[in-house]
C-alpha cells in the first residue's frame, strides 16, 4: 500500500508534465523522438507508437518496437542508457501492426521476446502480410521496414498474465484479456509504479477502431472493464499522450454509448447501413473534441454482427 501511494503521488507531480511534451506529431521515425519519464522505474520515447522502457535493477522490459529494425535498435540502445549495466533485456508488442513488432529484429541478440500466444498466432498468420501493406504506404515506411520480417518469440504464454521480475522489487506484467483492436492485444502493468501501458485498446481521446474479424465493441468493453479494476496511477496509450486512470474511464464510457446505439438500433430493426450512419452522427455530437471517429461505421458492423 504505501509503494501504491508514493507512485501515485509521484504520477499526480508528474501529470503536468505530459502538458509539456512535443506537441508536433510524433515520428515513426523514433530517433528524432524525446525519451521523457513517467514514473520512479517507467520511461517512454514519445513517438508513433510510444515506446514504454521499464527498469529494473537486474532486467529492462521494452513494450513494443517500433517500425522496422532501424527503429528497433536504437530503442534497444535506449534501453541500454536508461539501464544498469548487465541488465538482461526484454521485449513485448502490443499487437501485431508493424509500427508495434517489426523493430524487433533490431534489438541484440540475447533479448528475450515474449508474447500472449493469441497475439503470436495472429502474428504468424497476419504479421507478413501487414509489414507488405504498410511498406507501400510511405517513402518513409518502406526506408524504415527495410529488412523486416516477422521473427519468432522466446516466450509464448497462456492464460491472462505472465510476469517478468526485473529486480529491485519491480516487475512488469504482460496481460491478455481478450480481443479488442486485435485478437492479440497484450496489456503491460508495471508493478509498483502503476503504469498502465494499454497499446490501441485505450487512447487519449482518439476513436475505436475495431480491426480483427472476431473482434466487436461488446468484446472491447469487456476488456474495458476489466481494464478499470486495475485503478492505473498513469495511462500511456500507444498514439496519444499519457494520462491518469481517467483516459480508462473515458474510454469505457465511449465504448459503453457505442455499445447501446448498436444495441438499441438492432433492437428495434433498424438496418445496418442505417445505423451505420446515425450511429457514427450520433457518436461525434457526443464525442465533437474526439480524433480518428472514421472507425465507428466499421464498429457498427461488428457489433451488429457479434449479437
Amino acid at each position: 500500500m504505501k509503494t501504491r501511494f508514493a507512485a501515485a503521488a509521484f504520477a499526480a507531480l508528474c501529470l503536468p508534465a505530459y502538458a509539456q511534451a512535443p506537441n508536433q506529431p510524433p515520428s515513426s521515425d523514433l530517433s528524432k523522438a524525446q525519451t521523457l519519464k513517467l514514473s520512479p522505474h517507467v520511461w517512454y520515447i514519445n513517438g508513433n507508437p510510444n515506446i514504454a522502457i521499464i527498469v529494473g535493477t537486474t532486467a529492462t522490459l521494452v513494450v513494443d518496437a517500433g517500425m522496422g529494425p532501424k527503429n528497433g535498435a536504437y530503442i534497444a540502445a535506449e534501453a541500454k542508457r536508461l539501464s544498469p549495466a548487465g541488465n538482461t533485456l526484454y521485449l513485448t508488442t502490443t499487437h501485431y501492426h508493424p509500427e508495434h513488432m517489426s523493430g524487433d529484429s533490431g534489438f541484440p541478440a540475447g533479448a528475450v521476446e515474449i508474447r500472449p500466444r493469441a497475439q503470436d498466432e495472429e502474428m504468424n498468420q497476419n504479421g507478413a502480410q501487414m509489414i507488405e501493406a504498410f511498406r507501400a504506404r510511405s517513402d518513409l515506411n518502406r526506408s524504415l521496414l527495410e529488412g523486416a520480417r516477422v521473427k519468432a518469440a522466446d516466450v509464448v504464454f497462456d492464460g491472462e498474465m505472465h510476469t517478468v521480475d526485473l529486480g529491485g522489487g519491480v516487475a512488469a506484467n504482460i496481460l491478455w484479456y481478450g480481443a479488442a483492436h486485435t485478437v492479440g492485444d497484450a496489456l503491460v502493468w508495471a508493478d509498483p509504479d502503476g503504469v498502465l501501458v494499454t497499446g490501441d485498446v485505450v487512447q487519449n481521446k482518439t476513436g475505436s477502431n475495431v480491426i480483427c474479424p472476431t473482434c466487436t465493441p461488446q468484446k472491447w468493453l469487456e476488456v474495458l472493464d476489466k481494464m478499470e479494476q486495475l485503478n492505473a496511477n498513469v495511462v500511456l496509450p500507444d498514439h496519444s499522450p499519457p494520462g491518469d486512470v481517467f483516459l480508462v474511464r473515458q474510454e469505457t464510457n465511449f465504448m459503453r454509448d457505442l455499445v447501446k446505439l448498436i444495441r438499441g438500433a438492432k433492437a428495434q430493426g433498424v438496418k445496418v447501413e442505417d445505423a451505420k450512419r446515425t450511429i457514427a452522427e450520433e457518436m461525434q455530437k457526443k464525442y465533437p473534441d474526439w480524433n480518428a471517429m472514421g472507425g465507428i461505421p466499421v464498429a457498427v458492423e461488428k457489433g451488429y454482427a457479434g449479437g
